[in-house]
């Protein structure tokens, strides 16, 4: 047995070695130009209320007449103080933070039904040309239910606007191929019906049912069905057990219901350029409180106690104007540029977006991927074109005769080329050549991934139904 002791030397030893550390003011600086906009609101409320030398300002005081002789002193007395603040510190250096570049007061915040209804009617626009019936169209959309349906009926709209009610007809069509589906229909079999028919070759007998035998399906009469049909029981129970699966109401109740959207990128078209604005009205307009002015001005007459809470809770203060400026001009250049690559789709559509990526993005304005990934995660545009999601003008892109094509652009070719093939229909192989002879070379598998992201069935299934 080995009776060794074992002993324990305890001894100093001085190593070297390089560690990054951040100052708590660093570290929210990074968080408040680099987070999403609600978050920012939260921390920017939350310094407010901490701090004492920052002062929420009403934007809308200026406006304001006075009660009294009193009150307006104190304003001028105020305004003066905020002079005198500005003046104090280094030309340039914001004093106050005002979350909009718009004056007026209704291009701030813009109130608008359902974003479906939005999107409902920026689809209608992208499949019709005509200026009626586009009219016609957004009436209908206007006048869908809660729960999506069209009840309104259609020899009314026909007479009310003055064109035959086929026109109305087709134009509820292209409005019901939108999603979600079963959108427009004008009762509950309908939408049932529009569900089925996006597969038909796996609903052949639910679509019989529907039908030719709704009645019956309601009443739950499995025999009768299964007699008319001369199918087994069992098989008619299955179908009826598919089509209670589908829910009739594609809104789930909440199309009519008014939500608020705010633009944070206005675009206005002025002559040949586009003008950009930014509005975040969420965020509150303040400023740094001039009362602790004479402080700093005159330090000799308060105590060294007053002077260092006053210097650090102003330094704070002034660390978060410059951080907010500073996310101000990094979200006004990601968005400028990705408004600058797709001012062609925003003048002339979507067969004219540029494929636009976060990495080309990160690329030529020296920002992170993650960082513009959150800048652009809650932000809507606001141009001649509508109100819509600025993560709607990012594809990735084709090559195809010396330039970069949207994958977006790709997909609507591949819808129109289908929409226009008449009897003499496309397989995907015949989309491909057909993509080539303008440049565009892609497989017939990335055909066929487009084609199903469009919810368009194969040529196959096109000709099947071709014939119903």
């Amino acid at each position: 047995m080995d009776n060794r002791k074992i002993s324990y030397i305890q001894k100093l030893q001085q190593t070297l070695k390089l560690e990054q550390k951040m100052s708590p003011l660093q570290v929210l600086m990074i968080r408040i130009t680099q987070c999403p906009r609600l978050e920012l609101k939260n921390i920017i409320y939350q310094e407010i209320e901490a701090n004492p030398m920052l002062s929420l300002a009403e934007e809308d005081e200026e406006g304001e007449s006075s009660e009294s002789s009193s009150d307006e002193n104190d304003e001028k007395e105020e305004d003066f103080r905020n002079k005198e603040l500005k003046d104090f510190f280094t030309e340039g250096f914001p004093t106050y933070f005002v979350p909009s570049e718009i004056g007026e007061a209704e291009k701030r915040q813009i109130p608008y039904t359902s974003p479906l209804s939005e999107q409902l009617k920026m689809d209608l626009r992208m499949e019709l040309s005509d200026e009626k019936l586009i009219e016609v169209g957004e009436y209908m959309i206007d006048s869908l239910t809660n729960e999506g349906f069209m009840d309104t009926p259609l020899p009314t709209i026909a007479e009310f606007f003055g064109i035959p009610e086929i026109k109305v007809e087709e134009t509820l069509k292209i409005i019901q191929e939108c999603a979600p589906t079963g959108i427009a229909a004008r009762n509950e079999r309908e939408s049932i019906k529009l569900h089925l028919e996006r597969n038909p070759e796996k609903s052949k007998l639910e679509l019989k049912i529907i039908d030719d035998f709704w009645e019956e399906f309601k009443k739950k009469e499995i025999g009768k069905i299964s007699y008319e049909l001369n199918l087994s029981p069992l098989k008619v129970k299955k179908a009826a057990a598919n089509i209670r699966k589908i829910n009739p109401r594609s809104t789930g109740g909440n199309f009519g219901k008014v939500e608020y959207i705010t633009p944070s990128v206005i675009v206005e078209k002025e002559e040949e350029e586009l003008k950009i604005s930014i509005s975040e009205p969420e965020l509150p307009f303040f400023r740094l409180n001039a009362r602790y002015l004479e402080v700093l001005q005159a330090p000799e007459n308060f105590e060294k106690k007053t002077i260092k809470f006053v210097e650090k809770w102003m330094e704070r203060a002034k660390f978060i104007l410059q951080s907010l400026e500073m996310r101000r001009r990094n979200f006004r250049k990601v968005m400028e540029y990705i408004i600058n690559i797709q001012k062609d789709f925003i003048d002339k559509g979507v067969m004219h977006m540029n494929p636009l990526t976060l990495k080309k993005i990160a690329e030529a304005i020296g920002l992170s991927e993650s960082t513009i990934s959150r800048y652009i995660k809650d932000t809507y545009v606001q141009s001649h074109m509508g109100v819509f999601h600025i993560k709607h003008l990012l594809s990735g892109g084709v090559r195809g005769r010396g330039q970069n094509i949207s994958t977006n652009t790709i997909r609507e070719k591949i819808k129109r080329m289908i929409e226009s093939e008449g009897n003499d229909m496309l397989s995907d192989i015949q989309i491909k050549k057909e993509l080539e002879k303008e440049g565009i070379d892609i497989t017939r598998r990335t055909v066929a991934k487009y084609r199903n992201q469009l919810e368009i069935p194969p040529k196959s299934q096109r000709k099947k139904e071709s014939l119903f």
